[in-house]
């Protein structure tokens, strides 16, 4: 099965003031440069959407040329934007989508997601017990993903809870069956402050579930 990895790295970083977070660094490292290495493994792609050109250019810099660079081509639509052209350029018929500010996936964790994907699923999305979910942390099938963003667009709705809701088959995957491969759920921290890279790198870990939910989760109450 080929692998897209897809980088959202054109978010606000509200909580970062007026830095914007792709380029912070943890152990002397970018928070995206953590991602990548990770997940060249599974990778047969990666692509790292950017806000504009302004900011693409500034990533070009920064990482290895065999990155593919995209630019979000919709205002408005808020991360969708650039999940669209992200997968509008991935080859294949999956892509693995995550935030520019989670170091700390696990290359098990995302070759699973797209285990159960590839048995026919339109998307895997990790799912909390309280029902809050991860959509920028899941496997998503290409063509059934961009339909669903496209009518999302139309109908002015730009939350991913609207256009997840819209896939026929979708598998939640309970967080809890993930600690069999990372018990403390490290894949789903993400930097959210400044504070948080104050801390030490190599001791640094902030568990998911105690930190301000992701910007892009929701609440689903879907079975």
């Amino acid at each position: 099965m080929h692998k897209t990895i897809i980088i959202l790295a054109g978010g606000k970083s509200r909580r970062f003031h007026s830095f914007d977070k792709c380029f912070a660094t943890l152990d002397n490292k970018l928070l995206m440069h953590h991602a990548i290495d990770t997940l060249s493994g599974p990778a047969d792609e990666i692509i790292v959407a950017a806000r504009d050109e302004q900011q693409g250019e500034q990533i070009r810099a920064k990482v290895p040329d065999r990155i593919i660079l995209v630019f979000d081509s919709l205002k408005g639509l808020g991360p969708l934007a650039g999940f669209i052209a992200g997968l509008e350029r991935a080859s294949f018929a999956y892509s693995f989508v995550i935030g520019c500010d989670m170091p700390f996936v696990n290359e098990r964790v995302v070759d699973w997601l797209f285990e159960i994907a590839s048995t026919g699923y339109d998307a895997v999305v990790p799912r909390w017990e309280n029902g809050m979910l991860e959509p920028l942390h899941a496997v998503y099938r290409k063509e059934p993903m961009l339909a669903a963003i496209k009518e999302a667009a139309k109908q002015g709705d730009a939350k991913i809870s609207y256009v997840i809701s819209q896939l026929k088959d979708v598998c939640f995957l309970p967080v809890n069956q993930i600690r069999e491969i990372d018990p403390r759920l490290e894949t789903f921290t993400n930097i959210n402050t400044p504070e948080a890279l104050k801390k030490n790198g190599n001791d640094f870990f902030i568990p998911a579930h105690i930190m301000k939910p992701n910007d892009y989760s929701y609440n689903s109450s879907n079975t």
